[in-house]
């Protein structure tokens, strides 16, 4: 009689203690890798638009220099495509990633320009049931790049 309650005791215990603790640890410890991912291909994508902004300008073909904005354009779409890579060889989830990623480029201040990346991650435990209380919708990293 004393081993079935016993082996009772222990299945509540797990049930209600020990399964919600492993979950815990194993969403802190994948939302954990995923900042490390998202900061670490933000900080790539600073790197490649400092090199960008410090370097002089290629002339068009018709030997003028780009606006302002075309040059802007350009970088944001080099940098995009930069971090949008790096993320998808560290979390492979293939064509659905581009869709959760956000990338802006934005002047800070006179001398400075932010680079902010936005990861809407998918919930591990499901959305359903309010179980998702405990993970972040998203992770978010920024970069602010001095200019000369």
């Amino acid at each position: 009689m004393q081993r079935g309650i016993a082996a009772l005791e222990f299945a509540l215990l797990a049930l209600f203690v020990m399964l919600p603790v492993s979950l815990g640890v194993f969403v802190f410890w994948e939302v954990l890798q995923t900042q490390q991912v998202v900061t670490r291909a933000t900080g790539d994508g600073a790197r490649q638009v400092s090199r960008l902004l410090n370097v002089p300008r290629v002339p068009k073909a018709n030997g003028s220099l780009p606006s302002e904005q075309e040059f802007r354009a350009s970088a944001a779409a080099l940098v995009t495509d930069s971090v949008r890579a790096s993320l998808r060889s560290h979390l492979g989830q293939g064509s659905t990633l581009d869709s959760r990623v956000t990338v802006a480029l934005v002047p800070f201040d006179a001398n400075h320009w932010a680079l902010d990346v936005a990861y809407a991650r998918p919930a591990l435990l499901g959305g359903a049931a309010g179980l998702n209380f405990i993970e972040p919708a998203s992770i978010k990293a920024r970069s602010v790049i001095q200019t000369q």
